[in-house]
């Protein structure tokens, strides 16, 4: 009775904790953030046209990955990939429900729920008791760099979904006879390449330290060969896709600015960087995208729970599994330092995978101060989980006020959504020959401004719109309109203008 009585406790609290992270991700996702970002509608775009076509806008059909370009230059030199796993689920949204910042956000904010029951699997196996797994469901449900990456749809977060996948599977694969453990946990391992650029680094090393774990553990070598099977079968279309497009590796390092002459003790200064307190636990970075500058990616509370789990993991509770988990931590940030792309301290986007592994090892010291038995350590433990929902609190309310018009500028600097109302409006009252968007304005603009056509259901405006070299604006056709963040550039009394936020509209009357 008492047993069965326990189970009941624990599926309540787990089903509550879910219910409250589901709440948490989804409750203005399409207005919080308050602008949709470049990277957003990038992909909302290829998205919508798989969604409707099943063909990119470049017209390939269902492509492995996806080629970025200039919308308006398709024949443009510079030649981006971007890994196709966020596409895919943002086209799969978008055959059921129209194109919004809602829809584009979902898939992202549906598998910060997901991470939510799998972190509670793990900790519930690794932990040996269902509570510790509620506790860092609630604990990954109440992180803020999780909450915030849970509401964008970015493909970094991505590989964080799939790493907590890899722990559930290696973890039946250490505890079971069963090859096929290991075959899916490869499996897993292969697909999750193509979730973003950094999982061709951390996937196969994933690979590396479960072969290791399973001959540790005494596994049979058939074992270890499944889970190599497992691997390579994902990697198939790869290979038949590098035999059409054999420059996209070259083309790929050459985007991402990948650095081999930079002196190792540069390297190991940006790796100290993400474990600086002051990033983990107060500010977590300086880029308005990706922190609120008013608390770390951790909780403060895990300043003092992740080294006494570091601490249980090395002394007390030592096991394979726990030792792969204190790895992961201090592995998260090596593929930044290996490449040391643009910008690579504190940036949390690519460093996410320290989440999940920072929240098991702080659920370790949370396990390592009740069993102390001691008052004075349980009283603190007790004092450390209860200040995460308190501290988690008082950052959604900032979140949900003051961050979103403070970082609004760096999601959509120029607020193409009013710019796209503006457009569409003086479309209605008098038709638009043509929308030209300065050659002033980057490429990111550009995107921005198709995407919020789209979301209006004005594909015709989008059809309309052109590239416009400032220096030929004099042959612009009257009643059309041309976009531009400075109006000094294009003269004479034939132009009506209005502002929106950073954006000018000229009318050519």
């Amino acid at each position: 009775m008492i047993t069965t009585s326990r189970r009941g406790a624990d599926s309540v609290a787990f089903v509550a904790v879910l219910a409250v992270a589901g709440v948490l991700q989804l409750t203005a996702l399409g207005s919080a953030p308050v602008r949709v970002s470049t990277d957003e509608a990038r992909v909302a775009v290829q998205a919508q046209s798989i969604a409707a076509t099943g063909r990119d806008v470049l017209g390939n059909r269902l492509p492995l990955f996806f080629r970025i370009t200039n919308p308006l230059r398709p024949d443009d030199p510079n030649v981006t990939w971007w890994q196709p796993t966020l596409f895919y689920l943002i086209a799969g949204v978008l055959r059921l429900t129209p194109l919004s910042p809602f829809a584009v956000r979902l898939p992202i904010a549906l598998l910060a729920i997901v991470d939510v029951v799998l972190i509670f699997v793990v900790a519930r196996q690794l932990f040996g008791t269902a509570w510790y797994g509620v506790l860092a469901a609630l604990f990954l449900a109440l992180t803020p760099a999780h909450f915030i990456f849970g509401r964008q749809a970015f493909d970094y977060f991505c590989p964080m979904t799939a790493t907590l996948a890899w722990l559930v599977c290696l973890l039946r694969a250490l505890d079971s006879d069963e090859a096929w453990w290991p075959a899916a946990t490869g499996f897993l391992l292969g697909i999750a390449l193509y979730s973003y650029i950094t999982s061709w680094v951390v996937m196969p090393c994933y690979v590396g330290a479960t072969a290791v774990a399973l001959w540790w553990c005494g596994k049979p070598i058939r074992h270890v060969a499944a889970l190599a099977i497992g691997f390579a079968i994902p990697l198939l279309p790869l290979a038949i896709w590098l035999m059409a497009h054999p420059s996209m590796p070259r083309e790929v390092f050459a985007d991402y600015r990948v650095k081999s002459t930079i002196h190792l003790a540069d390297r190991l200064d940006v790796y100290w960087d993400y474990f600086n307190p002051s990033y983990l636990f107060f500010s977590g970075g300086s880029n308005p995208m990706f922190a609120t500058r008013r608390a770390g990616v951790f909780p403060l509370g895990a300043a003092v729970l992740l080294p006494c789990g570091l601490w249980s993991i090395a002394t007390t509770r030592p096991s394979v599994a726990r030792t792969i988990v204190a790895a992961g931590f201090f592995f998260a940030p090596i593929p930044i330092v290996l490449a040391m792309p643009t910008d690579p301290k504190y940036f949390t986007a690519r460093e996410l995978l320290v989440i999940p592994y920072g929240v098991i090892i702080s659920i370790a010291g949370v396990e390592w101060l009740i069993e102390h038995r001691r008052p004075a350590m349980t009283v603190a433990a007790v004092i450390i989980v209860a200040s995460v929902p308190l501290q988690f609190a008082a950052f959604a309310r900032d979140y949900f006020t003051r961050y979103q018009e403070w970082s609004a500028f760096r999601f959509d600097s120029m607020n193409f959504r009013d710019v796209a109302a503006n457009v569409a409006s003086q479309d209605l009252m008098a038709r638009v020959p043509a929308v030209y968007v300065s050659d002033m304005l980057g490429e990111d603009k550009v995107i921005q401004c198709e995407f919020q056509l789209l979301v209006m259901g004005r594909a015709d405006l989008w059809a309309r719109t052109k590239y416009l070299a400032v220096a030929q604006a004099d042959a612009v056709p009257p009643g059309s309109i041309v976009i531009t963040s400075d109006a000094e550039h294009i003269t004479g009394n034939r132009w009506e203008a209005t502002r929106t936020a950073d954006a000018v509209i000229l009318r050519r009357n």
